[in-house]
């Protein structure tokens, strides 16, 4: 490993991306570019168009990944950060099995939600299910040599206004809600996701090695979130109420029919009714304390999320 260790943690690693152009991906990149322990590539496609900073070292690849090249980017790393679509978490085998294979130290596995362990949450949807499995094959992995690390950080409340998540269409002024609206949904900031993989990475690496690292920085229902926005907006937003087990039955009828767009249907209901692994404080231990993760109230987060809207 071509890492150093000192008092205050690691030092000097060398990290290289992939999906360093994504929604959270972006943010992932430009951290890690102003940590100065961090040397960073990013593996892009072949055929993408994306421009990343010349502080990258860039490394291009076949749009089918082979193992080889892989192998070959990887070879060198400290650590690999997969911040692939979710569209795509399934196909993180093969980048696994090259960061066995180049000898890299952790792979951080594309996550970034709830608790995909749960079998009512792998049920739900092909995405849930997906990188579920992901975690499976990652702990089968640590016998050969690869620590992984895997971050479920509920939702991001500012992405969710801005792609009509958790029921929020607020252009819309409109709000649909699950059930009665009281399901519990952990919220964190992309700034502190991301900010928590550096304190883990340079601060808590023994601490954070080979299990999932939960975090929410507060736990909120619907009708909460409405509440916030219709008094942000001083309108009062049309409202649709649905039962989420007939939504639920509808949507997976769907994808049986071969309708992509229903597994985010199915992906939206997961967290926003709260029934399936969503409320993280109930699932695992919380560690923003550990990774001495800054706390900003509610109302400051709610009021940029409504704000990025418009």
């Amino acid at each position: 490993m071509s890492c150093g260790f000192n008092s205050s943690g690691i030092k000097n690693l060398k990290i290289i991306i992939i999906g360093a152009t994504g929604s959270i991906g972006s943010v992932v990149l430009e951290a890690f570019l102003k940590e100065p322990s961090f040397t960073i590539s990013a593996l892009q496609r072949a055929s993408s168009k994306s421009k990343l900073s010349s502080d990258v070292n860039v490394i291009s690849i076949d749009e089918s990944y082979p193992l080889n090249a892989l192998v070959s980017a990887f070879s060198g790393q400290d650590v690999v950060v997969n911040c692939m679509t979710s569209s795509a978490v399934g196909d993180q085998k093969r980048f696994i099995d090259a960061a066995v294979e180049a000898n890299v130290k952790r792979y951080v596995a594309s996550e970034f939600g709830l608790n995909n362990n749960r079998p009512d949450a792998r049920a739900l949807n092909s995405v849930f299910r997906e990188k579920g499995e992901i975690q499976d094959y990652l702990r089968s992995k640590v016998d050969a040599g690869l620590e992984w690390m895997s971050i479920a950080c509920g939702m991001w409340l500012k992405w969710s206004t801005t792609h009509d998540f958790l029921g929020m269409h607020v252009k819309e002024r409109r709000m649909v809600i699950w059930d009665e609206g009281n399901g519990y949904i952990s919220t964190s900031t992309q700034d502190n996701t991301v900010l928590a993989i550096i304190k883990a990475l340079t601060e808590k690496w023994e601490e954070t090695k080979n299990r999932i690292v939960f975090l929410s920085e507060y736990a909120i229902t619907q009708n909460e979130l409405l509440a916030f926005l219709e008094r942000f907006s001083g309108e009062k937003f049309t409202v649709e109420r649905i039962n989420s087990e007939e939504f639920i039955k509808q949507k997976k009828a769907a994808v049986e029919a071969g309708d992509p767009y229903a597994v985010y249907d199915l992906i939206d209901v997961g967290f926003a009714s709260g029934r399936f692994g969503g409320h993280l404080e109930k699932e695992g231990k919380i560690d923003n304390d550990l990774l001495g993760l800054p706390k900003r109230s509610l109302e400051d987060i709610m009021r940029e999320a409504y704000e990025a809207v418009n």
